[in-house]
Formats: structure tokens, sequence, C-alpha cells
């Protein structure tokens, strides 16, 4: 008979209680009559020995027993009140979960089904005692009927947001624990740092495995790295793991999609992979702009396998290819090169930039300064400059006239572009994304003009390099105008000068270390570059270097004295640099040495011999790290999730003609899967950003995505278009652990004070999850005279006592 308190005062679980006391009294007579009766038989005019001792000490046990009966005697309990607690049973619904333990034998979702049958002993004990409710998660938590139709395909393992999904949703209700089924192979990343025990309740992960160890290759960690060094501008690192495949070789392609070309191919002895030394792979795609690729590793020996899809070594496939998306920043730029006088810098200039077809310089070029002109009534004076006489009536009457600069434009998109002068507005000078000063005088600009480049730079984002010359960093002069303060040095002495004789360039640390700043691969073979450049004879004096300023490069002169040669800083939203050495085109002018028949032209360039092409790629690589970086008035990033099953962020930028943000902008995406039809979504503003909006997307199958972002403006009118992309690889970072992640759930149940449970050992554990600390209890009360021990204990010691008289031939 079990019985359930409902008393009105608690009563206290353990407790031993009689439920007949009033029956104590007559118990006791009854039991002492009872043993007076027994001892009086055995002792009566005889000696009975130690075995008429035992016998009648059983016999006495058998009758307190039953006295004891008499008074009722029962214990107290506590157990979960049936169905008050609620018992989750969370299934790992993810990719992962396909894998088999054992090749061709059953999979880890295949024993999953197979232990939360409906049949099996503990789920019936667990539903009666518990509220039982069925869950499944992958990238997302949802409830389940039941887990017959899970197929496993889940694109990701979002364990961390599924259990604090499961503490919101039972927030109100008592949670007796958790019974989780995973292998503990997780995409969201960050869940290693969680605190689990903010749960609330305990977790039980169920171990469906022992520590077996699957061959696998699989590609670990991938990185793109861009830079502005030519003959290198796209570098991908690959790493790769492999477990128990120490005696293999590994071949990895890198396979451009949208050409479906093989870019490049190696190989790579497994058990000699450095973590710290990546596999790299250095090219320059064919066309600027958004490019995807895909990495592929596989055992050497089984290349033609691979390439169907198979293997008979590796556990899985799925983390041997890896997704790249690769957006290389792309034109056109345009460049104003400004300069005081004709010279040769904007002649190599603009010879190394013909061969880019992303950047576009526009010449703005002083061929004569203003002459001035006196005349009193004298009909025989021209009134143009001396410079244009002979063109003719139409010539002389566009040309400059006396008083003002003869002025020589190149490379301008119309007709009117720049006639009017130096910009005097930021609708003319933001147009352009970089500018360059060659040897000007700040009396060249007005101060609005002046201050207008600053308002390029520091606004707008664009990029700043003066060159030297006779009238730069002139001074005190120069020091207080807008342009001293774009400078990344402070404006020299009134009596500081450069001596003259020949300089050296060096390269500093930090310029050793900016990809752009260097024309070969390695530190040796630019060093040896340097020593075979020619020696220079004129830099400007400049003053020291200001805070944050960086100091790339520097010339040593003959008395050992090092000037400053390169100094770039971040100013505003863009960038600024100075090159005070006047005289660069010495190295333009230099010819590279024919190769003699004994050594051939590479070797000559691998001994450190200047090549006739290095001022070319010098110009060409310090223009691109100018401007690239510069912000246009329609911009589009993806932001990926930490989870790669997760939307992405795609985040639009909008601005007005003065770069500023731009609101009630219309920005519509198109997003267009590589190989398939494209489809458009709207932005939505952000509600803290002004000409920010912002538009999530779920890529459910994997592959590379394109997304083209056009903008117009409130009034309709084109602001801009801007192409970002990404990949979506959701089972590479499923697949990228195979064995259980003992540590994790460990480290979930010890924190949440749950317990590590074996799948054979189900059903003890729940056999005895009544005994563990449940939120919502009730107190049960059990008659112990109700206990067969009880009435077995009696007759056994009757039973005993009878035998012993009857062998000892007692009465």
């Amino acid at each position: 008979m079990l019985v359930v308190a409902e008393l009105s005062e608690p009563i206290e679980a353990g407790r031993m209680m009689l439920g007949a006391p009033h029956w104590v009294v007559p118990a006791l007579i009854l039991a002492g009559l009872a043993v007076a009766t027994v001892i009086w038989n055995y002792v009566r005019g005889r000696s009975i020995g130690a075995v008429g001792w035992v016998a009648g000490g059983l016999k006495l046990c058998a009758i307190g027993l039953i006295a004891f009966c008499l008074l009722e005697p029962m214990q107290s309990g506590e157990r979960p009140r049936p169905q008050a607690n609620v018992m989750p049973i969370l299934v790992d619904n993810s990719l992962s979960m396909t894998l088999a333990v054992e090749p061709g034998g059953e999979t880890r979702g295949q024993r999953v089904l197979a232990s939360v049958s409906p049949n099996s002993v503990w789920r019936t004990r667990l539903d009666q005692d518990f509220d039982v409710r069925s869950y499944a998660f992958d990238a997302r938590l949802r409830a389940v009927d039941g887990f017959d139709g899970l197929a496993f395909d889940g694109g990701g393992s979002s364990l961390r947001e599924s259990l604090h999904a499961l503490g919101q949703r039972f927030a109100d209700r008592p949670v007796g624990g958790v019974l989780l089924f995973t292998d503990g192979n997780l995409t969201d990343t960050s869940a290693g740092n969680t605190d689990w025990s903010a749960l609330g309740f305990p977790v039980y992960p169920v171990m469906l495995e022992e520590g077996q160890t699957l061959l696998d290759l699989r590609i670990g960690e991938v990185s793109v790295r861009q830079t502005d060094f030519e003959s290198a501008p796209l570098t991908i690192n690959v790493s790769l793991e492999a477990t128990s495949l120490d005696r293999e070789s590994a071949t990895v392609q890198l396979i451009d999609l949208t050409t479906d070309r093989l870019v490049e191919e190696q190989t790579v002895q497994l058990d000699a992979i450095d973590p710290a030394s990546p596999i790299r792979f250095r090219f320059r795609p064919e066309k600027p702009g958004i490019g995807f690729f895909r990495v592929d590793a596989f055992l050497t020996r089984e290349r033609q396998r691979f390439a169907e899809g198979e293997s008979r070594v590796e556990a899985t496939l799925a983390n041997n290819s890896r997704l790249l998306a690769v957006e290389r920043s792309s034109g056109p730029y345009r460049v104003l090169y400004v300069a005081g006088r004709p010279n040769w810098e904007f002649k190599f200039l603009r010879r190394s930039l013909q061969e880019d077809a992303e950047v576009q310089l526009v010449g703005y070029l002083r061929i004569a300064k203003e002459e001035p002109k006196f005349s009193f009534r004298d009909r025989g004076v021209s009134s143009t400059n001396p410079l244009f006489a002979g063109l003719g009536e139409d010539g002389e009457d566009a040309a400059e006239q006396y008083d003002e600069p003869v002025i020589l434009r190149l490379g301008v998109r119309e007709a009117d572009e720049l006639k009017e002068g130096f910009p005097r507005s930021a609708e003319e000078l933001f147009a352009y994304h970089g500018l360059i000063l060659d040897d000007l005088e700040p009396g060249f600009f007005t101060q609005d003009q002046m201050l207008l480049i600053r308002r390029f730079i520091a606004a707008r984002g664009g990029g700043l390099l003066m060159l030297g010359g006779e009238e730069s960093f002139a001074g005190k002069r120069f020091g207080d105008t807008p342009l001293g303060e774009l400078s990344p040095t402070y404006a020299p002495g009134v009596s500081e000068v450069n001596p003259s004789g020949e300089y050296r360039l060096e390269l500093t640390r930090e310029g050793m270390l900016q990809p752009w700043m260097r024309l070969r691969e390695t530190e040796s073979a630019e060093r040896q570059r340097l020593q075979g450049m020619p020696a220079f004879r004129s830099v400007n004096p400049l003053g020291s270097l200001k805070p944050g300023a960086s100091l790339l490069a520097t010339v040593r002169g003959q008395d050992g004295r090092d000037l400053v040669a390169f100094a770039a800083q971040r100013f505003g939203k863009g960038r600024t640099a100075a090159i005070p050495v006047t005289d660069l085109w010495r190295w333009s002018m230099r010819r590279e040495a024919a190769p003699s028949q004994a050594t051939s032209s590479a070797a000559v360039s691998a001994a450190g011999d200047v090549s006739s092409q290095d001022p070319f790629q010098a110009w060409r690589q310090v223009v691109h790290w100018l401007v690239n970086e510069v912000p246009r008035r329609a911009e589009v990033r993806v932001e990926a999730a930490e989870d790669p099953a997760r939307p992405v962020r795609i985040v639009a930028a909008a601005r007005d003609e003065a770069y500023l943000p731009l609101d009630n902008a219309r920005v519509v995406l198109e997003i267009t899967p590589l190989g398939g039809e494209p489809f458009t979504l709207q932005a939505d503003p952000e509600g803290d950003q002004p000409g920010t909006y912002v538009a999530s997307y779920w890529a459910k199958d994997a592959g590379c995505y394109r997304v083209d972002a056009r903008v117009k403006a409130a009034d309709g009118s084109e602001v801009g278009t801007a192409s970002s992309g990404w990949s979506s690889d959701s089972a590479a970072a499923e697949f990228q652990r195979l064995e259980t992640d003992r540590e994790l759930l460990a480290s979930i149940a010890d924190q949440t004070g749950g317990e590590v449970i074996a799948a054979n050992r189900l059903d003890a554990f729940v056999a005895d999850l009544p005994n563990r600390k449940v939120p919502v209890t009730e107190t049960w009360i059990f008659p112990i005279w109700h206990h067969t021990w009880v009435m077995l204990a009696a007759m056994l010691c009757l039973c005993c006592e009878w035998g012993l008289r009857r062998w000892k031939g007692l009465p």
C-alpha cells in the first residue's frame, strides 16, 4: 500500500513513523507475555545449552517483528510528482550524425533512433515519472512528434542556442533535466566559452560510442590575403589536418569556379605537415572584382575515386573541399596629378599606369608661371602669353592671358574637365580617388582650395601623395597651411638643408612588412634589389615624423645620416604620404644590363640586379595603395555569422555628392547563386546608423553567391552600384571534427550538475532518476509491514527455531 501525503503539515522525507501509536501499550504487554512464556518453556527445570539459547532467540525475534507490525510502522520519502516535471529529449539532426562509427556499420543517427525508441524500457519508465517532450536541433531548435522522421540532414549544430532556447521556453516550468543525444561537434564556435551553468537545469549527454579513431583528411583553416604587391596580389593559405594518415601523400588543388579552370596543384606528405607553414597559392586572377574558388584536398592515390565522390580510406569526403569568395577591388580609379613644372616624374608615372586598366591618370601640369604685363595704350603688345604666339587667331583666343599660368591638361574625359583650373568645389574634386602634388608651392592654391583638399582627405576618404621638388615642403610657409597639416612630417627648420651627394634608398622594418613597398617576395632578394638601385642626388629637407605617422623608407647620405624617403599616415577617413626624393626619375632611366650567354635573365633577377620594370611596378603599387580603400558613393559588404548555418548580414552604404550619409535611399539587392537565377531583396535602413541599409539572407544550399546593390536617391536619381560575394559551406564546418567531443559534453554536464551517460546504461540511469533532485516532488508514505521481507524474516526465524529443536530433540 502506497500513500501520498496530503497533510496540512509537511512530512520530512526519510522520517520513520508509527501508523497505530495507540497500540504501543497493548503490543508491549502482548510481546512481554509471549517473551516470558518462551523463556519459561525453555528454562523450566533443565539445561537447554547453546542450541537452546539460539532457538529461543530466533523465536523471540519472530515475536518482536510481529509485535512491531502491530504498530503499523511507516517510512516517508520524496519522489518526482508524476508528469509535473518536464524532461526534454534533445536529438542532434545535423549532417555529422550520418557518419558511420565503424566502416560499413551503423551511423550515429541510426544508433540514436534505436536508443530513443518509444518501446524501450527506459523510455517507458521515463514517461511514467516525467512530462517528456521531444526536440530536434540543427541550425535551430524545433519540437517534433517523434524521432522516426529525422533525416539528419541539418546544415549546422547550434547546441548553445538550442539549449538557451529550451531554457527560455520552459522558464516558468520545472525542468527535471535534458537528455542530450549529440556527437558534440558544434558549428557555433563560441559555444566552447559558454557558461553552461546559467541554463538552470541539468543536462545529461548520452555517449553514443567509444573512442574510435576515424581515418580522415580535412581542410582546416583557409585564409585569403590581398595586397598591392603586384607580383603576388592574391595569396590563399590552406592548412591541412589528417588523422592516422601519416604515411600518405595528399594533393591540394585550387580551382577557379567562374572559369572551371585548375589554377594550381600541390602535393605534400602528410607526416611533414607544419601547421605554422600552410600551403600557399599565389597568383593573379585574370579579372578584378568578385571571384569564386574551390580548394580540394584528397589522398594522391585516390585521385580518381575523389573525382567520383568516393573514398575507400577516409570516413567522409564532406570536409575535403572548401569554397571561397574573393573580392578584388576594381576601378576605375581616377587620380589627379598636379605638377608645378614639367618633369620626368609625370612621364614615367603615366607610362607605368598605362598598363593598369584600373587606374586613370589625369594630368594638370603648369608649364609656365604667370607673367605680369604692363602696357599703357600700346596696341602692338599682345594680351596673350608669348608661349601661344603663332597658334592662329582661334588658338590665341583660347590661350592663357598674361597674369595667368600656362596649364597643360592630359587624360581628361571631357573637354570642360579642369578647364577653369584646379577644382574649386567638392563635386569636382570628389570625383577623383587620389591626388598627387609634385613640386608645388602652397601659393598655387587659394585658401579655399587647400581647405577643399583637406576635406577631400578627411571626409571623402581620398589619398594624397606629395612628391619632392624645388617648391615642395618649403619651410614654415608650407607648414602653416592646410597642406602642411596633411603632411605626415612637420615642416623643416629655416636653416635645415640636406647636404649634396649621393643617397641610397633603404626600406625600414615597417616598410619591409608592407607588401606594396616590396618588389621581391623575400627579404634577402629585396635587399639585393635595393643595393642595385641607382643613387639619388636630391632630397627635400623635412622635419620629424608626426605622431601616428609611419616611416617606410629612408635614404642614407654619404655622411651616414638617414633622411625620410617615404612617410605615410592616416588622416580622417583617408591617408596621406610624402616622398621628398626629387629625382626618382634616375631609377626609371636605369636600364637592365643584358644577361650574358651563361647567365639567364631569371638568374640575373634572382641575383638582385635591378629590372627595368621595377620603377613602373613600384609606381603602380604605390598608386593602388593610395586609392584602394577610398570610399565610394555606393558600397556593399557581407558580414558572415559565426555559425555558418546562420543567415549572412548584407550591409549597404549610401552617400550623397559630398560623401555624407544619404537617408531615404532605395537599396535593391540582387543575389545571384553561382550558376543559378538571380532574385532581389529590399534592404531596410539601419536604425542607429544613417546612410546604412541592411538585409539578411540564409543560403540553404552550399555554394557561392554574388550580391549587387543598386542605390537610388529619394528623387529617383542613380547613386551607384556595388558588388560583393560570399560562400556558404556549412558541411565543411559540420565535419571539421569527426570524433565525439567528449571534453565539451563533460564540461556541459559538470557545469549544469548533470552526468555523462553511456548509451548502454540508460535503463539504470532512468530507474535511478527519481532519486535525484528535481524541482517538483511529492512525499510518499510506505508501511514497512507491507514489505515482504518482514513476513519472510518472521517465518524464517520460526522455521529455524523449530528445526533446531527437532535436530537436538528438544520439546
